[in-house]
């Protein structure tokens, strides 16, 4: 291989050579050119210099006078020093003495180490910066310039940083912000502008975000929120405003949201809310109204909702409800108004309706009906099952209290003051047969003691008991008759009380049950029976149970018919309907649709 590139070499060169060295020529001459002047130009002034003025080509006529050639010489060579020495190199002493600051390349060894003002140039010889400078990093007044030439900052440094009062500006030399700087970011008081130069932020500044006192503005100039800030966003006590300038919100703000104490308004200005706020939503203590400036709904709240105590208000400003809510709805123990702001219910409720146990109100305010709810309607069969106890817990003692279902004893006279030997019927004083020890009281009344005690008492007269209205249409046989009985017959009676049965009445409610005591638990009675005999609840009861579409399927209230139009023993006719595990038999007057009674007993024992 090397052997062929010899002769190649040997073959080429001498051809190649000549020519090469005659393109070559021209260049070599030029670089001599320099030299050539050079050398010109000292012999040109070599025999300038050294030729003394003997005639008048030695000088040149400037207006009247003769200049010599040597003097202008002399004087265009010290222009030429003083030309390169003050504009191209002059010296520090020099500059500073002029005012005047050294240019600096930036990214050099001499830029780095260099104090003083100066003027920073890139490659292009374009500004950078000019300005102070203390070990190469800015400092103090100066200017920063951006690659297309446009100045990006005016203001104060320190370290190679911005720091101070300064004026930022985009690449196009559009104001951004003017204000005070530390580390570079916006920090302390300053005025943030929008791309159309409007302001769009005036205020404090931390670590380049909203921190402290502010307003921002919405595009179009107007004010959107004037408070205080944290962090970039609403922080602290302010005023939100819309694009027209309506105040919508007035109070504490967190993270951006409303949290604390505040004002709500509608678009219209309008108050719509007062209280308190967590995460942008109603909650805690507050007040919410309606557009026409009523009160709608005061106390607590969750999560934006009705939550807790509270109370609810019509648009014409009476109440509506007074009680605990859950999200929104009625939910425990409540009251319950009427658009004139009469009570018309109280007790519990669940998920807005009735439900649980309440007390029914009419026109005048008086108790019209206590009993269980559900789902907001009248729900009698709540009481099937329930103890004795637990019924007087709720309606109190019963007015009276009739032993039911016991042989007729022998007779003894009366006494000589007229009074019966023993009563069958108890008074409402003790109660003893209806609360606890149930067995006990339920054995005093049959062996003739009054439920009261030794000191009850029958009416002169009156030597039988009769049982409370509805005791029949139970099903249960009427009330033993007060006759006299021997000290055997009485023990027996006493001794039989496991299986006991008492009629208990509340007049006051016009409502009686049924009780008895099992084997199970012959110490406690259970409800098995419900009558109500009052007119006005009755009225509200009988259009729920007997309204039907279609006779074949149950009605809306999901009641279905049994038998209707059967005759009374009191006379006049009943109606029987059957709901779930309940048997409803309603006792009408012979003439007209009255209801006079309503019986409710389960069908599975």
């Amino acid at each position: 291989m090397n052997g062929l590139v010899k002769n190649l070499e040997s073959v080429f060169k001498p051809v190649v050579n000549p020519i090469i060295t005659k393109l070559l020529k021209p260049v070599r001459e030029a670089q001599k050119l320099p030299g050539i002047l050079i050398k010109k130009f000292q012999e040109l002034l070599k025999a300038i210099l050294g030729t003394r003025e003997t005639s008048l080509r030695h000088y040149v006529l400037i207006g009247q006078y003769y200049v010599s050639k040597r003097l202008l010489l002399f004087i265009s060579l010290a222009l030429l020093v003083l030309i390169y020495f003050i504009f191209i190199r002059p010296p520090a002493t020099l500059n500073k003495w002029l005012g005047r600051i050294p240019v600096l390349q930036e990214n050099t060894p001499k830029t780095t180490a260099f104090s003083g003002k100066a003027k920073i140039v890139d490659e292009q010889r374009s500004s950078r910066y000019v300005g102070d400078l203390a070990d190469g990093l800015y400092t103090g007044q100066g200017k920063l310039y951006g690659s297309q030439g446009a100045l990006l900052y005016e203001g104060e440094f320190d370290k190679g940083q911005k720091n101070g009062n300064g004026t930022l500006n985009d690449e196009q030399g559009r104001l951004l912000y003017k204000g005070q700087f530390v580390g570079d970011a916006y920090n302390g008081q300053g005025t943030l502008y929008a791309p159309d130069q409007k302001v769009a932020y005036i205020g404090e500044f931390q670590n380049g975000l909203f921190g402290g006192a502010g307003k921002l503005f919405y595009p179009n100039g107007a004010l959107q929120y004037e408070g205080a800030f944290n962090a970039g966003r609403y922080s602290g006590a302010g005023k939100l405003f819309d694009a027209k300038g309506t105040l919508l919100y007035e109070g504490e703000f967190a993270a951006g949201e409303y949290n604390g104490t505040g004002k709500l308004f509608t678009s219209q200005g309008i108050l719509l809310y007062d209280g308190q706020f967590k995460n942008g939503r109603f909650s805690g203590e507050g007040s919410e109204f309606y557009d026409n400036g009523l009160l709608k709904y005061k106390g607590f709240f969750a999560a934006g909702m009705y939550n807790g105590e509270g109370t609810a208000f019509s648009a014409k400003g009476t109440s509506l409800y007074k009680g605990s809510f859950l999200n929104g709805a009625y939910q425990g123990a409540g009251e319950a108004m009427d658009e004139t702001g009469k009570l018309v219910y109280k007790g519990d409720f669940k998920n807005g309706a009735y439900d649980g146990v309440g007390t029914l109100f009419d026109a005048d305010g008086a108790p019209l009906l206590k009993t269980f709810f559900a789902g907001g309607t009248v729900h009698l069969q709540g009481f099937i099952g329930l103890s004795s106890k637990k019924l007087e817990d709720l309606l109190g003692k019963p007015g009276e209290v009739t032993m039911l279902g016991q042989p007729d004893p022998l007779g003894l006279p009366a006494t000589s003051d007229g009074a019966a030997a023993g009563g069958a019927t108890g008074s409402a004083g003790g109660g003893s047969a209806a609360a606890g020890g149930f067995a006990a009281g339920a054995a005093n009344a049959a062996a003739g003691i009054g439920a009261a005690g030794a000191a009850g008492t029958a009416a002169a007269g009156a030597p039988t008991a009769q049982p409370a209205a509805g005791a029949s249409a139970a099903g249960t046989p009427g009330a033993s008759t007060a006759q006299p009985a021997s000290g055997a017959d009485a023990s027996a009676l006493a001794a039989n009380t496991e299986t006991a049965k008492l009629l208990l009445s509340y007049p006051n409610y016009q409502m009686s049950f049924n009780v008895e005591t099992t084997p199970m638990n012959p110490k406690e009675a259970i409800v098995t029976t419900v009558t109500l005999w009052g007119s006005k609840p009755l009225s509200l009861i009988q259009p729920v149970v007997e309204t039907f579409a279609d006779p074949a399927k149950p009605n809306a209230a999901g009641y279905h018919i049994l038998e209707l139009k059967q005759p009374s023993l009191a006379g006049g006719y009943t109606n029987s309907y059957y709901k779930d595990d309940f048997l409803f038999t309603l006792t009408h007057r012979s003439n007209g649709n009255a209801v006079t009674q309503l019986e409710i007993i389960p069908i599975k024992p």
